[in-house]
């Protein structure tokens, strides 16, 4: 059995009715549970469930169970969410095995992402699921040429390109083309996004591999968007050198004993089902 939890950040942006009635009947059953609970400070502040709040900075030395470097246990309020495993009505019979330490953990990797303007850093950020790097302008192609370690791959011209992790693959990676990756696996792909050419396809890489993206001059400069997450957006230019990496940073997800990939898959991607009944 794996450690018993003693301590819990609840974590909440977008306080929806739906949201607050969680987040209350939570607060509930883990104090009956005898179980320390904090807010996270980064939550919406109209839920009003008066517990103490912690920063990020914070948790790592006072919660067994939450956010960056501590485990983290999703809990769905209405999206597709790939990584909450509970609905609000399993709540109670799914939560309290987990305080009783009946769990698993797994590790996932991260993407870092540096923008460079003449050698210099000029921005950074961090990523789960994907880096999205295209023109501001939208549906207008550009010239981008990628290397793979220091070897150049090709120049391509499109609308942009997606680097995902094995957890961003079932994200916009799959609306855009590219593979679902089973989330053991230590590799990253790359998608382009409405590639002018027919034989541009997705591509498969070892994790450790170093992506760099640069930008070949137009008459009219452009400005470019690197995103991470969708949450984190960082402007760059032509000019600039956009290097894609392993991150050393790993999140850890909090699974209940009955955690299944592939019944996650068949249930929220109705994947394998038969198109004729």
């Amino acid at each position: 059995m794996a450690k018993k939890i003693s301590s819990v950040v609840l974590c909440c942006r977008n306080a929806t009715p739906g949201a607050y009635d969680t987040i209350q009947e939570l607060k509930g059953l883990l104090a009956e549970q005898r179980v320390q609970t904090y807010l996270a400070a980064e939550s919406d502040p109209c839920l009003h469930c008066d517990l103490p709040v912690l920063r990020h900075t914070e948790m790592a030395g006072k919660a067994d169970l939450v956010i960056a470097g501590i485990p983290v246990l999703g809990i769905n309020r209405g999206h597709l969410g790939f990584l909450t495993d509970i609905n609000p009505h399993e709540l109670r019979y799914k939560i309290i095995p987990v305080l009783n330490g009946e769990y698993t953990l797994e590790e996932r990797f991260m993407l870092a992402v540096d923008v460079e303007e003449h050698g210099k850093q000029i921005g950074s950020g961090l990523a789960l699921n994907e880096i999205v790097i295209h023109g501001v302008q939208t549906a207008h192609m550009m010239n981008f040429t990628i290397a793979v370690n220091d070897s150049v791959m090709y120049s391509q011209k499109a609308d942009g390109f997606i680097i995902s992790t094995p957890t961003g693959s079932t994200a916009y990676n799959l609306s855009a083309g590219g593979p679902i990756i089973e989330p053991s696996l230590d590799v990253i792909c790359l998608v382009p996004m409405f590639p002018q050419s027919l034989n541009c396809r997705p591509l498969i890489f070892r994790a450790d591999c170093n992506i760099a993206m640069t930008f070949n001059l137009t008459r009219n400069p452009e400005n470019i968007s690197v995103s991470c997450d969708g949450q984190v957006h960082i402007e760059a230019r032509e000019t600039s050198k956009v290097v894609i990496k392993k991150s050393p940073l790993i999140l850890k997800i909090c699974h209940p004993l009955s955690y299944d990939y592939f019944e996650t898959l068949r249930s929220k991607l109705d994947f394998g089902a038969k198109i004729l009944r």
